[in-house]
C-alpha cells in the first residue's frame, strides 16, 4: 500500500472524505491498539507519519495538572525513542497524545511502553464544500430580540480567513496557524498567521460572524473570530494538525475566551459512534472532553460521501455536536457532485449529506452565499456551512445566557428544532431553529420565584420584616402593601408571575436600616439589616443614641432593638457600633459569613 493513500488531497468540494480503505484492529483488553495499515505502509517507506495515543488523566482534572500529567507521560515515551525512530510532529499540551514519523523498529519500541494506548496513521481530514438566515429566522433573533452574537468568540479550525475582509477583519480576535511546513511567513509547521488561500475558511467564517457590508450578513453578525489555520494553501491536512489546533484553544482559553468551536472538515467514515474506533478518534475524544470540561462546545460536520450509516470523524466522537444538510428553498431537480435530488422542497435532507445514528442536528447547507476571498461573496454547499450555521446560533445563544454549558445548549438546540424525516432513512433528526432557541434560553431565565433571608440584628425572632418588589428603585410608600414578609428564621419566598419585570427588592423593619436587592436572583442569600435607626431617616447618628438612652430602663418598644421587653446596655451596643451608617444597605451573603453578624453586638 503507497503511503499517497494516506496523505490528505484535500480538493475542497464538501465536507467528508472519499477514502474509505482506513481500518484498524480491534481493542486488547491490555495491549495497545495498532493500525494493520501502518504495517502495509512500512512496507513500501522508511517512516510513516502515526499517530499516538497515551493514557488519558482522570474526568475533572484540573487543566494546569492536566497538562503536567500529560506531559510527564510524553517524556517517558520519548525517553525510549531516538531521533532516527521517531521524528517528533506535535506534542500535546492537553490532549494526551504525540505525532511523528516512525520507523518499524520505532513502532515496536513505541509499542511496548506502558503509556501507550493506541496507535496508528495520521488520518488525513479535507473540507467539504443560501436563504438559510430566513429559515432558520436568525434574522428575527437579531431584529426582535436584539441578539447579534456580541460578547461571544466562535474559534473556527479550517485553512485560515482573508484576514483584511471588510465582512470578517473587524471580528478577528486572535488567530495561529498549524500547518506542517505551510505557515507564514516562512512556510513553517506552525506561526501566527491565519491567511486564508483556498476560500474555504472565509466562506464559513462569513456564514458565523459577516458583517454584511459586501455579502450576506452571518448569523452572529457581531460575535468574535478566533481564526486556527490547520490545512495547507491547498487545502491538504492531518489529523494531528487538526488536534494541535484545538489544544491551543483549550491551553489558551483564559485569554481567548472561546466557548464555541466549529470543525467544517474531517476525515474517514464511521458507524455510530467512534471515540474508540483507533488512535485518531481516541485523541479527537480526548480533545473533545478537554474543550467540554472548560466550557467549549464543539460542531463538526457529517460529510457529504452520501452515507447512511456512517459519518467523518470528528463528528462521529459522541461529545460533537454532528451536523447534517438540508435545503432551505424548493429547487426542483439539484444534482451534486455524487447524487441527484428530484422535486426538492424546504427541509429536505439533502441526498449528499452523511447519516447515521450518531447525527445530531440539521440544518440549511445548499447554495449558501457567504465572504469569499479578497472580498465579495462566493456560493458554495455542503454540511460545512450547515455547521457553521449551527456554531453561530450556539453563539446567539451565548449572548443570551452566558453561562449554558456545552450541554445545555446541545439539548436546547435539539428540544427546539423543526423535526425532520430523512427520506433516505426515515430517521428524525431536528433542523435549527434560531428563534427558538434563543427564546427558550431567554425563558430559562425568567424568574419564577425568589427566596432568601433577612436577619434583624441583635435578635433570634426575625419575623416579620416586610418585602417588598418593584419594577424601579423608588422609596417605598407607607401605604404600599409587602409582597411577602418573613418567617421567624428570617426566610421568605415569593412567586412570580409570568413576564413580571421585577429588577428591585427592599426588606424594611422599624428601628432598622432598609435592606436592598438590584437586579433579582434565585436565591438571594443573607442579608442582615443593621439596627438603630429608631428615628427612622436612613441613618444612625447621635439623634438614634440619644433616643435610646433617654428611654434607658424602661419598655419603650421602639426603643428597644433587641426586642426582649428592656432598653438596656444591649440596645445601645448595637446602635453605637453602627454609628454613621447609612442605608440602604445591600451586602447580601452566604448563611455561613451572615450568621456571626448577626450576633455581633453581644460580644
Amino acid at each position: 500500500m503507497s503511503l499517497n493513500r494516506f496523505q490528505i488531497t484535500l480538493s475542497l468540494l464538501l465536507v467528508g472524505l472519499l477514502w474509505s480503505g482506513w481500518s484498524s484492529l480491534p481493542l486488547k483488553a491490555q495491549s495497545p491498539v495498532v493500525g494493520s495499515e501502518i504495517m502495509a505502509a512500512l512496507a513500501d517507506r522508511e517512516t510513516v507519519r502515526v499517530i499516538v495515543t497515551l493514557h488519558a488523566p482522570e474526568p475533572g482534572t484540573a487543566v494546569q495538572t492536566r497538562i503536567q500529567q500529560i506531559d510527564q507521560e510524553q517524556t517517558a515515551v520519548l525517553s525510549h525513542l531516538s531521533d532516527q525512530e521517531f521524528k517528533l510532529i506535535h506534542r500535546y499540551q492537553t490532549i494526551p497524545g504525540l505525532v511523528g514519523e516512525v520507523t518499524r523498529t520505532g513502532l515496536e519500541v513505541l509499542l511496548a511502553q506502558p503509556q501507550v494506548e493506541a496507535v496508528a496513521l495520521d488520518l488525513p481530514v479535507e473540507v467539504k464544500l443560501s436563504e438559510s438566515v430566513g429559515v432558520i429566522k436568525a434574522d428575527r433573533v437579531w431584529n426582535e430580540l436584539g441578539i447579534t452574537g456580541v460578547g461571544v468568540n466562535v474559534a473556527l479550525l479550517d485553512t485560515g480567513v482573508d484576514l483584511t475582509h471588510p465582512d470578517l477583519a473587524d471580528n478577528i480576535v486572535a488567530q495561529k496557524c498549524f500547518s506542517r511546513g505551510a505557515c507564514l511567513p516562512g512556510n513553517t509547521d506552525q506561526g501566527n498567521n491565519a491567511q486564508d488561500f483556498t476560500g474555504h475558511g472565509t466562506h464559513i467564517a462569513g456564514i458565523i460572524t459577516g458583517r454584511g457590508q459586501t455579502s450576506p450578513r452571518g448569523v452572529a453578525p457581531d460575535a468574535g473570530l478566533v481564526v486556527v489555520r490547520v490545512l495547507t494553501g491547498s487545502g491538504a491536512g492531518f489529523t494531528s494538525d487538526v488536534i494541535s489546533g484545538l489544544d491551543w484553544v483549550v491551553a489558551n482559553q483564559a485569554q481567548l475566551q472561546v466557548k464555541i468551536i466549529n470543525l467544517s472538515l474531517g476525515g474517514g467514515a464511521y458507524q455510530g459512534t467512534c471515540d474508540q474506533a483507533d488512535a485518531n478518534t481516541r485523541l479527537y475524544a480526548e480533545a473533545v472532553r478537554a474543550a467540554r470540561e472548560v466550557g467549549i462546545i464543539i460542531f463538526a460536520a457529517a460529510g457529504n460521501s452520501g452515507f447512511l450509516d456512517k459519518m467523518m470523524a470528528p463528528a462521529c466522537i459522541a461529545d460533537v455536536v454532528a451536523v447534517g444538510s438540508t435545503y432551505d428553498a424548493d429547487f426542483g431537480t439539484v444534482t451534486l457532485a455524487n447524487c441527484t435530488d428530484e422535486n426538492v422542497t424546504v427541509d429536505q435532507v439533502v441526498c449528499a449529506s452523511n447519516s447515521s445514528t450518531a447525527l445530531d442536528l440539521l440544518a440549511p447547507g445548499v447554495a449558501i452565499d457567504s465572504t469569499a476571498l479578497g472580498g465579495g461573496q462566493s456560493q458554495q454547499s455542503g454540511t460545512s456551512m450547515s455547521t457553521a450555521q449551527a456554531s453561530a446560533v450556539a453563539a446567539l445563544m451565548l449572548q443570551a445566557n452566558p453561562d449554558l454549558t456545552p450541554s445545555e445548549i446541545e439539548t436546547i438546540l435539539k428540544n427546539t428544532g423543526v423535526p425532520v424525516t430523512d427520506h433516505r432513512t426515515g430517521r428524525v433528526t431536528p433542523r435549527i431553529d434560531a428563534l427558538a432557541a434563543v427564546s427558550a434560553v431567554i425563558d430559562s431565565r425568567q424568574l419564577t420565584g425568589i427566596s432568601g433571608r433577612v436577619l434583624l440584628q441583635g435578635r433570634t425572632d426575625h419575623s416579620r420584616v416586610r418585602i417588598f418588589l418593584s419594577q424601579e428603585a423608588l422609596p417605598v410608600a407607607a401605604s404600599t402593601s409587602p409582597t411577602a414578609v418573613t418567617q421567624a428564621d428570617g426566610s421568605f419566598q415569593i412567586s412570580l408571575p409570568p413576564g413580571h419585570a421585577y429588577q428591585y427588592l427592599q426588606a424594611v423593619y422599624p428601628g432598622y436600616l432598609v435592606g436592598v436587592k438590584n437586579g433579582l436572583e434565585a436565591e438571594l442569600g443573607v442579608l442582615v439589616l443593621p439596627g438603630g435607626d429608631v428615628t427612622g431617616d436612613g441613618q444612625i447618628d447621635l439623634l438614634d443614641l440619644s433616643f435610646i438612652a433617654s428611654r434607658y430602663g424602661s419598655h419603650e418598644a421602639e426603643a428597644d432593638i433587641t426586642a426582649d421587653g428592656l432598653v438596656d446596655i444591649f440596645d445601645l451596643v448595637i446602635a453605637a457600633r453602627n454609628y454613621n451608617r447609612i442605608g440602604p444597605v445591600n451586602d447580601w451573603q452566604q448563611p455561613e459569613s451572615a450568621t456571626a453578624r448577626v450576633d455581633v453586638a453581644f460580644r
